[in-house]
């Protein structure tokens, strides 16, 4: 379980350079639940994301997991141990010679194991991964292509068995044929039961993963629940309809114009004989 209460963040605080990015957040986590954050841009996703990961202090509030405070508690470094986080730029995790020892660099630092035990453990985190990456372990990281490098950083971050996984823009700037691996890689982890965190600047392509979606905008929580509650409901905030995939907001925008839709997450193809229906009653009433 992870708590989240009134977590703030300013930068430079008392400075003239002083800049909130978090205000107040607050959310929980169940175990094995998936919890979608989107915003824009400078809204405070990578903040929250290095948060999550105790890579930051806040300047108000705390983080939990399993009820024990992962800054002040006793035990909060192990607590921190049951994260793990991918950035958003995965070169500024590299930094072994090889792919071999990037991802083994945990292993050996916390675990009295053999090379040959090592080596194993990575290769057999590598064959679970889509695609596998054995063929790369005599490679340096910094040779690889932006898709190959995720992957190595995820394979770095699986070894260590965390309970928790922090995903920070996985997809960004990647070619199609390596952002489906990892959205097939966040699928199966979803499956295992692994706790997931997804931060994104769009909801398109991920939103099929997520139990619970929240809104960020200029780090403050605009919207949080299950989306197709939140899109039924009709009170959506209008800042989060403009991050909604495009069939989302055209059912949203017949809405407001009188036809009795409901917004949905439905396949294309269902919810566009149901439109066809519905303005075909809209000519004949008129």
């Amino acid at each position: 379980m992870i708590e989240v209460h009134h977590l703030t963040h300013v930068y430079n605080e008392g400075t003239p350079w002083e800049i909130k990015a978090l205000e107040h957040i607050s959310f929980r986590l169940a175990r094995g639940e998936c919890l979608g954050i989107i915003g824009e841009s400078g809204s405070g996703k990578s903040t929250l994301a290095h948060h999550l990961a105790g890579l930051l202090s806040p300047t108000l509030g705390s983080v939990l997991v399993d009820g024990a405070d992962i800054y002040h508690a006793q035990g909060g470094r192990e607590m921190r141990k049951k994260m793990g986080l991918i950035f958003q730029s995965p070169a500024e995790q590299l930094f072994e010679e090889s792919v071999l020892k990037e991802i083994s660099f945990g292993l050996r630092q916390r675990e009295n194991l053999r090379p040959g035990e090592i080596e194993e453990r990575v290769k057999g985190v590598c064959r679970e991964l889509h695609p596998p990456l054995e063929y790369l372990m005599d490679r340096s990281p910094f040779e690889l292509s932006q898709g190959e490098r995720v992957m190595v950083i995820i394979a770095s971050v699986l070894i260590s068995k965390p309970e928790i996984l922090v995903f920070d823009e996985p997809c960004a700037g990647l070619d199609p044929e390596y952002r489906s691996n990892i959205l097939h890689q966040m699928e199966m982890l979803r499956r295992s039961k692994k706790t997931l965190i997804i931060l994104s600047n769009q909801i398109k392509g991920v939103i099929h993963l997520f139990d619970r979606v929240m809104f960020l905008h200029q780090g403050k929580i605009i919207s949080c629940g299950k989306l197709q509650d939140l899109l039924v409901s009709g009170d959506l905030d209008r800042r989060v309809t403009d991050l909604l995939p495009p069939l989302a907001r055209m059912l949203i925008n017949l809405r407001e114009k009188g036809i009795k839709v409901i917004p949905s997450l439905d396949p294309p193809s269902s919810i566009s004989l149901e439109i066809h229906r519905l303005l075909e009653k809209k000519q004949k009433d008129q």
